[in-house]
């Protein structure tokens, strides 16, 4: 593998229980980062990642064999949560047990030649002076506000508090894209429409915001221009049962945004590209394995046939 990476993703891995209001499955590899990192090596991307893990992983970490290895930080154990789904296919997630955080100090050295960066914490275990220093070094930085207080966040700090407005100006002011899914700007920004929120995020010094919206598929805001909308794509269940599994579809949207926007740096093109993404992930159940990502080709002849 080349040293020069397409991209480092930044976040904790996680080993994770999910409860269904029918069922439960785990313990799995999870998290944003796992997930992101996945997705986009399945699209062709280089990717290193940076994180903790522990023994207590060492029967599922082969998951990451497609990934660059180099950043990854053995630790005594993995953070361990379980993930609950409601009835109203709202999440809460629980934690057991954190690794540290995460600083500039713990990437790999070589991954500083990079020039993308996806920032994807699950419950605030990445250092803002983390971000701070990557966004002064010149890099293009991608963060997904679900673990600065969104959905995948223990405590969620909204801007109403001094911590989560702090939090959310740092990111702001030191990102080239500000990522989150409407639940995420509920917990963050309540209060605000979708539309509010990402002009708040704009007003806080953000230069471009993508907000998922579920079924009604994702919005993008560049500056002061006019928020754009994208439809989905239609999502055909490949399950014996003939469900949707909708477990990692908002960071498959984001890695599919990012596999996009590493190679044309068009918003639009990207946006386009996470939510073919996302729809072929959710068609098929198995959790954050490498055969669940969809290859660039699928993505592509998704966007060209919807099928």
């Amino acid at each position: 593998m080349e040293d020069k990476l397409d991209i480092v993703v930044i976040g904790t891995i996680i080993k994770e229980t999910i409860k269904f209001p029918n069922k439960q499955i785990g313990p799995v590899i999870g998290s944003p980062a796992a997930y992101s990192s996945l997705v986009m090596a399945a699209q062709g991307r280089r990717v290193g990642i940076v994180t903790y893990y522990g023994r207590d992983m060492e029967d599922i970490i082969s998951e990451l064999d497609v990934l660059d290895q180099r950043g990854i930080l053995p630790y005594e154990y993995t953070t361990t949560n379980l993930l609950i789904y409601k009835e109203d296919e709202t999440k809460t997630v629980e934690y057991q047990k954190s690794t540290p955080t995460l600083s500039f100090y713990d990437i790999y050295v070589k991954y500083l030649d990079a020039d993308y960066f996806k920032i994807c914490p699950m419950n605030y275990e990445i250092d803002l002076e983390l971000v701070k220093k990557l966004f002064s070094m010149g890099k293009m930085i991608f963060v997904d506000l679900g673990g600065f207080g969104g959905a995948t966040s223990e405590i969620r700090h909204s801007i109403e508090t001094e911590y989560g407005k702090m939090v959310i100006d740092t990111l702001c002011k030191n990102c080239s894209i500000v990522k989150a899914s409407k639940e995420d700007l509920a917990s963050i920004i309540p209060g605000k429409t979708a539309e509010e929120a990402a002009q708040y995020l704009i007003n806080c010094g953000a230069k471009k915001v993508v907000v998922t919206l579920g079924e009604k598929g994702v919005l993008y805001k560049i500056g002061n221009n006019d928020i754009k909308y994208l439809k989905p794509f239609v999502a055909k269940s490949e399950n014996p049962d003939g469900t949707l599994d909708f477990t990692g579809a908002g960071d498959s949207f984001g890695a599919g945004f990012m596999a996009s926007y590493v190679q044309y740096h068009d918003i639009e093109k990207a946006a386009i590209n996470g939510n073919a993404t996302a729809s072929l992930v959710i068609q098929r159940s198995g959790g954050c394995t490498f055969d669940r990502m969809p290859s660039r080709e699928k993505v592509e002849h998704r966007i060209a046939t919807g099928e």
